[in-house]
């Protein structure tokens, strides 16, 4: 478990500090098979990079992909071992010893089963259509796509493995952000006023991709991915009392070498060159790309409301070359070694030169 947690975390009293009296949180971003690999890459680039051991942070939040990474690392599991279980090499130490589990095969595969017919939420489409200022576009969009039929049960057996299923942990820094699939609205499972859940549940529900997974019922209300509000939902660290937030979005785009593209424009700029430079083929990866940059867009102005209220933010994403070795399709397993590997690389020379 996560020891200098605090139940206070959402309001940031009672904060323990980390060794070096930095208060620090940590994000995970959403981006499926393939930005998990990333996401553990840059995990280890981090902590070689500052000697700070991320499963450490005061807060972890995680979305999506980042909700069950953030879970390991909540529960103990170490930089280095998340990489060797990805790598399928045994972990002899730690919450992950001895714990098998098929990261190419837990999605399904790359190819999301046939959903059922119909409009996935006729209430949050109706709800959208008459206050669409209300919602982000990407939680309308998954009013409409049809329900899923694919399951993350395999998801749920591995977090229960690890953390049990007697509700949230106390004391636990752990939050995962979802989405309440008739309301539209943005849930944080482990904060006080969020729903009751265990964190299999809630971890569950971060990772059910509209139409690509069935909505996951937590006490009694259907919740779906939490990128479907953002892929990082950074802003949900304001007022937590920290001095520091390390985000790690594999659905984004890094613009800058020191990663300072963050205001105006100079983020239009960043954004603009790496249209330029980016030039995917077919439309698969056009959207792709589109996406990645409404979430590099999206990200940055979290990031501004989080040091706004006085948190200094690091922000780390894929560069050109992760981007090359992952491709389109972030569910496709048969790139997950190489991202891994390339991540690795990658986030210390991004780390380094922003030192």
């Amino acid at each position: 478990m996560v020891t200098q947690a605090s139940t206070q975390a959402s309001s940031g009293e009672g904060l323990l500090a980390s060794r070096d009296g930095v208060r620090r949180g940590l994000v995970l971003g959403g981006g499926g098979m393939l930005g998990a690999a990333w996401t553990v890459g840059a995990l280890c680039a981090v902590e070689e990079a500052t000697g700070w051991q991320p499963g450490e942070a005061e807060v972890i939040l995680g979305t999506s992909a980042g909700s069950i990474l953030g879970t390991m690392l909540a529960a103990g599991v170490r930089s280095e071992e998340l990489r060797d279980h990805q790598r399928g090499l045994p972990v002899v130490t730690g919450p992950l010893a001895g714990v098998e589990f098929d990261y190419d095969t837990a999605a399904g595969g790359a190819l999301p089963p046939r959903p059922r017919p119909g409009i996935g939420s006729p209430g949050l489409l109706r709800d959208a259509v008459r206050h669409p200022s209300e919602y982000p576009f990407l939680t309308m969009v998954s009013a409409v796509v049809p329900t899923g039929r694919g399951s993350v049960a395999p998801v749920g057996e591995l977090v229960r493995g690890l953390m049990g299923s007697d509700g949230w942990p106390a004391g636990s820094g752990l939050r995962v952000a979802a989405v309440d699939y008739r309301t539209g609205r943005r849930v944080t499972f482990g904060d006080p006023e969020a729903p009751a859940a265990e964190v299999a549940e809630a971890v569950m529900a971060s990772c059910a991709i509209p139409g690509w997974f069935a909505p996951v019922n937590v006490n009694g209300s259907q919740y779906v991915d939490g990128g479907c509000w953002s892929a990082t939902n950074v802003d949900l660290m304001v007022g937590r009392g920290l001095d520091e937030v390390y985000v790690l979005a594999p659905m984004a785009l890094r613009l800058h070498p020191a990663g300072r593209a963050e205001t105006g424009r100079g983020t239009v700029a960043a954004l603009r060159e790496w249209r330029a430079r980016d030039r995917p083929k077919g439309v698969l990866a056009q959207l792709v790309s589109r996406y990645r940059r409404a979430v590099t867009r999206q990200m940055l102005r979290e990031a501004r409301i989080l040091r706004a209220a006085g948190t200094r933010v690091q922000l780390l994403a894929p560069t050109l070359e992760d981007l090359a070795v992952m491709g389109p399709n972030m569910m496709d397993p048969a790139r997950r070694g190489d991202v891994l590997e390339t991540a690795l690389r990658t986030s210390r020379a991004a780390l380094a030169a922003s030192r």
